[in-house]
């Protein structure tokens, strides 16, 4: 039996020191025509797809992040139930907008987990998981920096997995909000550096 075969059962990694986590890239944060787009976001997608294929061909684990929140949004933010009270929710389970785009959907064998608030960490099994991977490497990809992307690496580094933020595949409102929103997590200790330092 090969080492690749041992890592699997049923097609499902159950080893991996290294882990992609591709967070929030719903349909209805990342198309153009969203109301609830983040305006950086759909342009990651090339990126994203490139690094997602360079992790599983070096059968690194891959874990997308939800956003699922219920319909009636009583979980949601306090800044966001808004959209739920007047009938504009958004990621509901089950809708186009809740979906991840076509050029980086799951495939056979990633893990799925769902969230309610900001990060991936927090009231989910997201710990769990990545403790039984193995995992020590944490890379994050997704939407968007100031909200989930910082703080799904802050909780990633406080539980100690060496975590990096791989710049090219994470996207904000602006280009000067990414900008400060890396410089503060490298200050915290938190990697920062494009897909390319990573794929060598």
């Amino acid at each position: 039996m090969t080492s690749e075969n041992k890592n699997k059962i049923g097609g499902m990694l159950t080893n991996a020191e290294n882990v992609i986590l591709v967070i929030d890239m719903e349909n209805d944060f990342v198309l153009p025509d969203s109301p609830m787009k983040v305006a950086g976001a759909y342009a990651t997608l090339p990126a994203i797809k490139k690094f997602l294929d360079y992790g599983r061909s070096k059968d690194w684990a891959v874990i997308y992040i939800y956003r699922i929140p219920r319909r009636a949004g009583g979980e949601a933010e306090l800044f966001r139930k808004h959209y739920f009270e007047e009938g504009h929710p958004f990621c509901i389970a089950g809708t186009k907008g809740a979906a991840i785009p076509d050029e980086i959907a799951p495939q056979p064998g990633d893990i799925t987990v769902t969230k309610q608030r900001f990060s991936a960490f927090f009231g989910t099994d997201l710990d769990i998981i990545l403790r039984g991977l193995g995992a020590k490497n944490v890379y994050l990809t997704g939407t968007q920096y100031p909200n989930c992307v910082r703080s799904t690496a802050v909780d990633s580094m406080s539980l100690d997995y060496n975590t990096v933020v791989v710049t090219d595949c994470c996207s904000a409102a602006t280009e000067e909000v990414a900008k400060a929103n890396i410089y503060d997590m490298q200050n915290m200790g938190i990697s920062c550096v494009p897909s390319s330092q990573i794929m060598q």
